[in-house]
């Protein structure tokens, strides 16, 4: 029974993703990275990964000395959606950097049912038979360049191009994403992404069309020191604009605006592990990261017990860099 309560909960995200113009960017809205949401996807003024092609890419400049690749896995509904992604920065000298970062939604086996007589009603001597069976896949490509204005503030693009198959439904899109990073104090940070900046428009293959529209992704951070265990530690903030009428859908709303807000804390608990705990509107995160020499290992949990919780886990690894 809960196996098709998942089923049907997935169907109703695929039909808000196929059909409904105001959410036909949900798809892009799932956040990236293990280390993101262990910390409530709260990001943007953190934006310390290849992640950061997502999140924030005027912060991919921050790291000058290496190759950064990482590769994230994601089940939710009990596993029948899965989420993948791949993640990649390049430096190609001190004041910029390069990224590069593909997602992959996808679900497999949706199954389309008849009755076995058509012309007669459902009943126990005409029972519902499997027709088809299907398979959605959603991928979004990003392309991502970072560099200084100056020491302390950053600015970073992303391209991005989204393809999206359901059986024999197709479509196609283009959009881009414009970041600012801003060191304000040696340990106070602020970002800002706004994303889908001209409005990002997904074709159909029928010739329709859905128009993902502007959003801004804002927020601070904040090093400080852990009392008591004196630990290394980071505080972010941030909230996420949309404008567009989503009314309850969002934690506040106000006419056609409305906002989502996020918080999360890193602490690095010892030399080779680091804890993460967050709020994301209103669910908790968590998360552990453990790295040794050049690899880096995550696991992060997204509390939703009433639909089954999320788990990521990602793999990272660190080469010497190379400058263009």
């Amino acid at each position: 029974m809960r196996k098709i309560l998942y089923l049907l909960m997935v169907l109703l995200f695929l039909q808000v993703l196929l059909h409904a113009d105001k959410y036909s960017g949900e798809s892009l809205n799932l956040g990236v990275g293990v280390r993101a949401m262990s910390m409530g996807n709260s990001f943007v003024a953190v934006a310390d990964d290849p992640s950061a092609v997502y999140w924030n890419a005027a912060g991919l400049v921050q790291n000058s000395n290496s190759i950064d690749v990482n590769l994230m896995h994601s089940e939710q509904y009990s596993g029948v959606l899965k989420y993948d992604a791949l993640a990649l920065s390049y430096p190609m000298q001190e004041s910029s950097t390069l990224g590069f970062m593909v997602t992959r939604i996808g679900v497999g086996d949706i199954y389309f049912t008849e009755l076995e007589n058509p012309d007669d009603s459902l009943s126990s001597n005409n029972p519902p038979i499997i027709e088809s069976s299907e398979n959605y896949s959603d991928y979004t490509t990003y392309v991502s360049f970072s560099s200084k204005f100056n020491e302390e503030i950053f600015w970073g693009l992303t391209s991005k191009f989204i393809y999206k198959k359901a059986g024999d439904i197709s479509a196609t899109g283009l959009g881009l994403d414009a970041g600012l990073f801003a060191q304000l104090r040696s340990n106070i940070k602020a970002g800002i992404n706004i994303r889908d900046i001209f409005g990002t428009r997904i074709w159909w293959k029928d010739s329709d069309s859905d128009v993902v529209n502007p959003n801004v992704l804002a927020g601070a951070a904040i090093d400080f020191v852990f009392p008591v265990i004196k630990r290394d530690a980071t505080f972010s903030l941030q909230t996420d604009f949309f404008f567009e009428d989503r009314d309850k859908a969002a934690q506040i709303h106000y006419g056609n605006l409305s906002a989502d807000l996020h918080a999360g804390m890193n602490i690095e608990l010892a030399k080779y592990v680091s804890l993460f705990t967050g709020i994301d509107r209103d669910k908790f995160t968590a998360g552990i990261e453990l790295f040794y020499g050049n690899y880096i290992l995550n696991y992060g949990f997204y509390s939703q017990p009433e639909i089954n919780n999320t788990h990521r886990i990602s793999l990272g690894i660190n080469y010497p860099s190379i400058k263009l």
